[in-house]
């Protein structure tokens, strides 16, 4: 089994890298931030998954090792195959992913392309489980960031978070500023209260 490929960048289409190592081309596919660092840098350090089916051999390749172990538990969430799995991880980091299933954040998982309202149930439902385990491969100081970092939590904040997030605001950066408007204005505000008043801390740099 392959662990870990350390070689050239021989060509890329889209995700799909192809490394050279000692005179051989591995096909791997990649995180979209994988395969852009890859194209800047020319030399590539994967941790490889290999997939396996009757019809079918493929490489999944992850810059960082707990990369590969959030692949791996997303992969045993039922419905999920290593296309989503993968689109997952090229849209949220691991700590994200990990914030977003313990929150209960159905709306951010809902915003990746392919994820539709059950199964961004379901990934809710099955990583939040999971999440003390995810949590527990990243390195220490993400770690602690990512279980003690706060979140707004109810349906208005929530929504909130999502509209900053849909105006580019870091998804940090937009939980940030609807703590604060919460703080500032009170639990029952309404969502464009509470992006209003989100917008006005982002633009302070909150």
């Amino acid at each position: 089994m392959i662990e870990f490929l350390h070689g050239q960048l021989l060509a890329r289409n889209g995700n799909h890298l192809v490394v050279g190592v000692g005179g051989v081309g591995y096909g791997v596919t990649v995180t979209a931030q994988t395969a852009e660092n890859a194209a800047n840098n020319g030399e590539v350090r994967l941790w490889v998954r290999t997939y396996v089916r009757e019809d079918a051999l493929r490489l999944f390749g992850f810059a960082q090792i707990y990369e590969r172990a959030a692949f791996d538990e997303i992969m045993e969430v039922p419905g999920v195959g290593p296309a989503l799995a993968l689109t997952l991880l090229s849209s949220l980091s691991v700590g994200e992913i990990i914030q977003a299933a313990m929150l209960g954040d159905v709306a951010r998982f809902k915003k990746i392309k392919g994820i539709g309202q059950k199964m961004a149930e379901k990934l809710v439902l099955e990583l939040k489980g999971r999440a003390e385990k995810l949590a527990a491969e990243l390195p220490a100081e993400a770690r602690t960031e990512t279980v003690n970092e706060p979140g707004p939590t109810g349906e208005a904040a929530r929504d909130a978070v999502a509209a900053l997030e849909a105006l580019d605001v870091k998804p940090a950066q937009a939980r940030r500023a609807i703590m604060l408007a919460i703080e500032a204005i009170g639990n029952d505000a309404t969502v464009e209260q509470l992006v209003r008043e989100g917008l006005k801390y982002r633009r302070q740099g909150a």
